[in-house]
This record gives structure tokens, C-alpha cells and sequence, in this order.
């Protein structure tokens, strides 16, 4: 009958080629760390060419020996699970969803943030001024025009935007007291105003 065996790396013990005698038709990668940990195998010798193996992946081919490589800078250990039996009398049955290792970040993404990246008041007049600058940790943002204002702000992702009146190179119109936000861009956000000394309030985290 199919019996597997397991063997762990220490990813933080960084190895070239290290040689593992052992043999079989397959081996996983049954747990890491996290979805980015990996390794790199050759198979049978050192002149095959190196593959990536993360969590939820592996190789079915028969094999001799495996020469691991584990990168610099990676953390915890690598469980690896292999058979050594004739492939029809093992089924590796694994329904854990490629995506599941990833439901922490998508957990951060979607909560948000304890304290914000940016906010506060921003002037804006009949030149364009950046309300936002990109930010690549951005999860959302708002915009907010005064109500006190006396003109119109117009929004832009560029130092090119202009109002109505002066162009066509916009896609938010804010009228006084009207907001807008967006939590799917991490770009620039410009704006003009028709009038000077116009006033918008602006957060993103």
C-alpha cells in the first residue's frame, strides 16, 4: 500500500544544492510558512534546472535524490510530503484552496487601517494643486468640498486637469458640501477650482 513520508526544511538555514537521498514518483510542499515561502528543487542532479516550489505545489516524476536550495531571508519550517510507492496506489487528496493561504491580507485589505496614511485641507485655486500623492498603501480615500465654497472643484489624475469651462480633461465635478472617494486607486489626485481660495477636505488610510 501507498504510505507517504515527510521530511521539514528550516527556511531560515539557507542552502545550495543541498543533496536529500531520498526516493519516489512525487513529492508536495504540504505547509510553509506562508504563501510566498519557497524552495527551489532539482531533481536526480545538480545540472537539472531549478524550480520553484510553494505551498500547494509539487512534482510528480520518479526520483533518486532532490537538491534543495533555500533563498536567504525566509523564515520557519517547510514540510514536505512524498511517496514511495507506485503512484496508482496513493491519491494526495489536498482541498485547501490556493487562495485561503491569502485570506489574511485580503482580511487587512478589506477592515482597513487603525490610523490614517494622510488628511487635512488642502487649498485649491484656478491652477491645478495635488490633493493626494500616490501612495501605494492607500486602501481608500475622500474628498470633500467645503460647503462654504463658492465655486466648483474639479478632479483630475493629473497637473493637466481643468474645469468645464477650461477643458474637457476631468472626471469629478464637486460642487460645495458634495464628497467623492474611491477605494480601488492608489494614483495621484489633482484638482482646480473655478474660483480662488476654494477649500477641500481630503483623508485617505
Amino acid at each position: 500500500m501507498g504510505v507517504p513520508k515527510t521530511f521539514q526544511i528550516d527556511l531560515s538555514v539557507a542552502l545550495t544544492d543541498q543533496k536529500f537521498d531520498i526516493s519516489g514518483n512525487l513529492f508536495y510542499v504540504w505547509q510553509s510558512p506562508d504563501q510566498t515561502s519557497y524552495v527551489e528543487i532539482k531533481v536526480n542532479n545538480t545540472r537539472e534546472p531549478a524550480i520553484q516550489y510553494i505551498a500547494q505545489t509539487g512534482l510528480n516524476t520518479p526520483f533518486e535524490r532532490l537538491y534543495i536550495t533555500t533563498p536567504a531571508g525566509q523564515t520557519g519550517n517547510m514540510t514536505i510530503i512524498y511517496a514511495t510507492e507506485a503512484p496508482e496506489l496513493m491519491t494526495l487528496i489536498d482541498n485547501r484552496a490556493v487562495t485561503a493561504a491569502n485570506l489574511a491580507d485580503i482580511l487587512e485589505q478589506l477592515r482597513g487601517d487603525v490610523t490614517p496614511e494622510n488628511w487635512g485641507e488642502v487649498t485649491v485655486g484656478v491652477a491645478a494643486v495635488e490633493l493626494l500623492a500616490a501612495n501605494a498603501n492607500r486602501k481608500a480615500c475622500w474628498i470633500d468640498s467645503d460647503p462654504d465654497n463658492t465655486g466648483n472643484i474639479y478632479l483630475g489624475f493629473d497637473n493637466t486637469v481643468t474645469t468645464r469651462a477650461g477643458g474637457n480633461n476631468w472626471f469629478k465635478c464637486l460642487t460645495p458640501g458634495m464628497g467623492w472617494g474611491v477605494d480601488d486607486y492608489r494614483g495621484a489626485i489633482y484638482a482646480i477650482a473655478t474660483a480662488a481660495n476654494q477649500y477641500a477636505g481630503v483623508g485617505e488610510w
